[in-house]
């Protein structure tokens, strides 16, 4: 391809045209491109949108609870692991 200021070719596909030192080819994608299909994206619009409002002190209660079961539920799989027991209560 040829360079986009110079016209000079660009046999090796240099970024720079090796001529006149400029951006070889036009960019291909606007720093507006999103791609629609992935999950990544889909993430992104959903973030964008329903933020529910819950006050600080229900949030955090509701976080320590759920961190604390899972924490239970950790310990709880370490400690049957090496007792190798169907059922072990953990308090």
């Amino acid at each position: 391809m040829d360079c986009q200021h110079c016209n000079k070719p660009n046999k090796e596909g240099h970024f720079n045209c090796p001529s006149c030192g400029l951006r070889a080819h036009p960019p291909k994608w606007s720093t507006q491109f999103v791609l629609r299909d992935t999950p990544m994206a889909t993430a992104i619009r959903k973030d964008q949108i329903n933020f529910g409002r819950v006050d600080m002190e229900s949030h955090m209660k509701k976080t320590k609870a759920n961190n604390d079961k899972l924490a239970k539920d950790k310990l709880h799989k370490s400690v049957a692991k090496i007792w190798k027991k169907d059922k072990v209560t953990v308090k």
